[in-house]
């Protein structure tokens, strides 16, 4: 059986949180409320942060990490079953965001369970932290928004 290496993670990281980074700025434009364009803004930062802190890790400490218990098949449960497209509605945006939020917690705690570096563990653990967050501010406003509007 084939298994993630960090290096992998990693990879996948830098690019869940550009296109996390892409569906915010999407958002926002699409908010109509300006609390909801203000909330997109920052979560568009985070992420953005998110993606040049995994952009810089030292490619010579991650080789150092190859033995990891994620099985390489399990990486695809981290994807959003939503492709992204830069014409998504405002409702759909959150659906993948929701997704592609939880996913993100799910992948980064298990990553940290991967890492042997206690750093590295605590820095995917304060992402996986972050992402959390942003669902629970997703879900306050899609349970407002989506449900109340339809």
């Amino acid at each position: 059986m084939e298994f993630v290496t960090l290096e992998d993670v990693i990879k996948f990281a830098v690019e869940r949180e550009d296109t996390a980074y892409k569906l915010y700025k999407r958002a926002a434009e699409l908010s109509t409320s300006i609390s909801s364009r203000k909330m997109f803004e920052e979560m568009a930062a985070e992420e953005a942060t998110h993606k040049d802190v995994f952009v810089k890790i030292d490619g010579d400490k991650v080789e150092n990490h190859k033995l990891c218990t994620l099985p390489e098949s399990s990486i695809a449960k981290y994807l959003a079953d939503i492709p992204f497209r830069e014409n998504l509605t405002y409702s759909e945006i959150l659906a993948y965001a929701l997704k592609t939020e939880e996913n993100a917690y799910q992948l980064y705690k298990a990553a940290a369970g991967m890492a042997d570096d206690p750093k590295l563990q605590k820095m995917l653990m304060s992402f996986a932290d972050v992402e959390l967050g942003h669902r629970r501010r997703l879900e306050a406003i899609y349970e407002e928004r989506v449900l109340t509007e339809g």
